[in-house]
């Protein structure tokens, strides 16, 4: 109930930032606040519901309100802190499917997050780069971070707030990137070529001791390229990571690393139309869920039919299973259409179809529909 009290207090807050706060934002300093209002309903054969424990057609709704407060001093000198508040899960903790039907933090994930005892704050992050000539610069970034900020880029598969829902179609799930905890990256731009080195502390469940926390370290190293023409820009990147061994193997006995490597790929390839691509495997000595994940996908510009802000995203993703796992394979179908209301607002209708496919031959598979709503300043 305090949760809930405390989302709607920033809602207000929130829809007063247009004609209060909003004049208070200096060249230096900027605020930037996100509502977004979604509700997902799922639709499943009787007899598969039946066999998880759930109803065939469940609906929820969730509510979350994305703060972050950015200051420049100076042209290389950048402080980040970013706050989150939500109401309500949605369909995210209901075991229904492998893949998340809502990739965004909710209410659970912004509470005691990583198990720290530290709730709602997401980001505090200081970023110096040292420019060294005109198309030559290196940074570096140290503080509470998010590694999606960083890696697994993408320009039509990587905001679950205005692209795809799916958590498959908004970074690839077998990279483990982890969120909100203490690291550091180094970016080395140089022209359309990058490179950035991330190191992270995170937590998982300890197997040792239910209930607990077990630190583990993750390392990513990313190499990119901007890929600019007439049509627009796009990029491709390719990253590996690995971790300490800190993650369970399949006997429960010892600790194993989670490592792997993944490729993503997204450019337009006509004035309407563009094109993403993702591909990766992890290694699967740990227990996991998913080894190798396949996905990619088309984005439709709404200057198609004369509305630029406009658009259209369908999505497919195969993802298989390790040998030793429950899991042979899924599939996921996503395709959303958004349109702007406002300068500050936008509606998409989002259609997901998710089939997970076990080793004993048994299936689930349903449909998802949902609807988000989204003012951002």
């Amino acid at each position: 109930m305090v949760g809930r009290v405390c989302f709607l207090l920033v809602v207000s807050v929130v829809l007063l930032f247009r004609c209060a706060f909003a004049y208070d934002v200096t060249e230096k300093f900027t605020v930037d606040a996100t509502l977004s209002l979604v509700y997902q309903k799922v639709s499943l054969d009787d007899q598969e519901a039946q066999s998880i424990g759930v109803e065939d057609s469940v609906g929820r709704g969730s509510g979350t309100v994305d703060l972050g407060f950015n200051f420049h001093p100076t042209d290389v000198d950048e402080f980040q802190v970013t706050l989150s508040f939500g109401a309500g899960n949605g369909l995210k903790y209901t075991p229904i499917f492998s893949l998340a039907t809502n990739a965004d933090d909710l209410e659970s994930d912004l509470k005691n997050i990583n198990g720290r005892d530290r709730d709602y704050l997401l980001e505090v992050w200081y970023k110096h780069t040292f420019k060294l000539k005109e198309d030559l610069s290196i940074s570096g970034t140290i503080g509470i971070i998010d590694a999606t900020q960083y890696l697994d880029q993408n320009p039509y598969a990587n905001d679950e707030t205005a692209q795809f829902m799916n958590e498959v179609f908004v970074n690839n799930p077998v990279l483990n990137l982890p969120s909100y905890d203490l690291g550091g990256v180094l970016e080395l731009s140089f022209s359309d070529l990058s490179v950035k080195a991330l190191a992270m502390g995170s937590r998982t469940e300890d197997w040792q001791a239910p209930g607990a926390y077990r630190g583990y370290g993750y390392y990513g190293l990313e190499l990119g390229y901007k890929l600019k023409d007439p049509l627009g820009e796009g990029n491709i990147s390719l990253l590996g990571y690995t971790t300490t061994k800190d993650f369970v193997d399949w006997q429960g006995v010892k600790g194993e690393a989670l490592k792997g490597f993944g490729l993503s790929f997204g450019h337009p390839i006509t004035e309407y139309l563009g094109v993403f691509l993702r591909g990766g495997w992890q290694d699967d000595k740990a227990q996991i869920i998913h080894q190798k994940s396949y996905s990619g996908g088309i984005d439709i510009s709404g200057k198609l039919w004369g509305r630029e802000d406009d658009n259209i995203g369908v999505g497919y993703a195969y993802l298989k299973g390790p040998d030793q796992g429950l899991l042979d394979c899924t599939h996921a179908i996503e395709g959303y259409a958004k349109f702007k209301i406002t300068n500050f607002s936008h509606l998409t209708f989002d259609v997901q179809y998710l089939k997970d496919k076990f080793n004993d031959n048994t299936k689930l598979d349903g449909m998802v529909y949902g609807v988000r709503f989204v003012v951002k300043f």
